[in-house]
């Protein structure tokens, strides 16, 4: 296969995105938003990365969150067009509601015969040391508790699951699969938000005093390297020009450490998997300021 290689697939948040995203696969009809872009030749290629000689091939499926749950037998069709469109891939990650569709990994992995992992473990570890620096000995309540990323953080930040009463919390974790489930108006002022939920884990605007932190944002190491519209895509995505969400990162970890499984696949996690995945990260370079 040459190069070794791993492909991630993402998809829009909202409209805009999805707009942005045929302007970069040459689709003029989403570009302008005539068609809605959920056909698996819609699919395209956004950005390429390369880290420590593993190549990393970012695929767009532009399929907004609602329409990936509304019909999941399309979803998986356009996800198995996009692990294609990467080409030869030793390993596949799925980033936000696409690692929650379609047997979270388990049915893309059996139509393509590659590993597929769905990000949960990095993300979990991410969520888990930006989670306890920002307590520093508070206690932590997790909203989400119930998914595989939440029931792993309850475990390893001996943190309280899925609280009534969220002004009770300093220190709160969004993990909830699909976001967008909480008021405002539960939080306490002066709280701080661990939010790992994409869409965002609150239903509205941020309240005066609360801050929102971004719970799996991983500082850029030292040799990575993008193409132009890798630099683009860390913009838009919402990583920022110097930092990676960490769900992009587990296929990549799994490359780098010869995995011939995924880190995570279905709905079981294990705080030590969460465990092991965060000292291969730190063996390659990742660490959390």
């Amino acid at each position: 296969m040459g190069v070794p290689r791993f492909a991630f697939l993402v998809h829009p948040l909202v409209p805009l995105a999805r707009r942005l995203q045929g302007l970069r696969c040459g689709s003029a009809g989403i570009a302008l938003g005539v068609r809605a872009g959920t056909d698996p030749d819609d699919c395209g290629v956004l950005a390429r990365l390369r880290y420590r000689g593993v190549e990393g091939v970012i695929v767009g499926v532009p399929m907004l969150p609602t329409e990936l749950l509304a019909d999941q037998e399309r979803a998986l069709r356009c996800m198995l067009r996009a692990v294609q469109i990467a080409g030869p891939v030793a390993h596949v990650g799925l980033g936000s509601v696409l690692s929650v569709v379609a047997g979270r990994g388990a049915a893309l992995q059996a139509a393509c015969g590659i590993p597929v992992t769905t990000g949960n473990a990095a993300t979990a570890w991410a969520a888990w040391r930006i989670a306890e620096r920002v307590a520093a000995g508070r206690r932590v309540g997790v909203i989400g508790a119930k998914g595989s990323v939440g029931r792993a953080l309850v475990e390893l930040l001996g943190a309280a699951p899925d609280p009534q009463d969220l002004g009770e919390f300093e220190v709160l974790v969004g993990a909830h699969t699909t976001g967008g489930m909480v008021d405002p108006g539960r939080l306490r002022a002066g709280a701080q938000l661990v939010d790992v939920a994409l869409p965002p884990t609150l239903s509205g605007p941020t309240p005066q005093g609360v801050t929102v932190i971004a719970g799996e944002r991983l500082p850029l190491p030292a040799g990575w390297n993008r193409d132009v519209w890798g630099w683009v895509f860390h913009v838009v995505a919402g990583y920022g020009p110097q930092h990676v969400y960490a769900c992009l990162v587990e296929p990549l970890l799994a490359v780098l450490e010869g995995r011939t499984e995924p880190w995570q696949q279905g709905r079981s996690l294990t705080a030590k998997t969460v465990v092991v995945l965060g000292e291969a990260a730190a063996r390659h370079g990742f660490l959390i300021g």
